[in-house]
């Protein structure tokens, strides 16, 4: 009996960490109201917070939701960083601008949200929701995942998703 458990212990481990995999997976990929958020994910989301040599730490959904002009976003660490309590940031910001520019946002002094708001709070699974009207503007989104101090990712925007 012994040797027959020995024999499947490798492929019932196998299946275990496959099942543990689609579990945080599944966990990774929630819904909009599974976030906080209302509204649909917008074309090309999620986008990748990734280090300049092309590690991916967390990816932001940024969601709108036309009924109401508002856009949510959601900021949700991946591999071995999903779980892992760092420092995790999303903001998003109406820009002055009507018509998308990569490069810029002017009027970061209109309506924004940052999550957090200050640069002590550690998220095991994710930042935010984050919130800003949209209509009539475009938005801008800010992420950073902290690996450590000195090991992070960025994503930043400029103006787009135009309302």
């Amino acid at each position: 009996m012994h040797a027959i458990v020995r024999r499947f212990a490798p492929a019932v481990a196998a299946v275990v960490t496959m099942a543990g995999a689609v579990t945080i997976g599944g966990a990774a990929s929630a819904s909009a109201s599974g976030w906080g958020c209302s509204g649909n994910e917008v074309s090309g989301s999620p986008y990748r917070v990734s280090t300049t040599t092309g590690s991916v730490y967390s990816y932001v959904h940024l969601f709108y939701d036309p009924s109401s002009g508002n856009n949510c976003a959601v900021n949700v660490k991946t591999g071995n960083l999903y779980g892992t309590p760092t420092l995790t940031k999303v903001k998003l910001s109406v820009c002055s601008e009507t018509a998308p520019s990569i490069n810029s946002c002017s009027g970061w002094n209109l309506p924004s949200q940052e999550d957090p708001t200050n640069d002590t709070t550690l998220y095991s699974y994710y930042a935010g929701p984050v919130s800003v009207p949209g209509a009539g503007h475009c938005i801008a989104v800010y992420a950073e995942t902290d690996r450590t101090a000195s090991d992070y990712a960025t994503y930043w925007s400029g103006a787009f998703h135009c309302g």
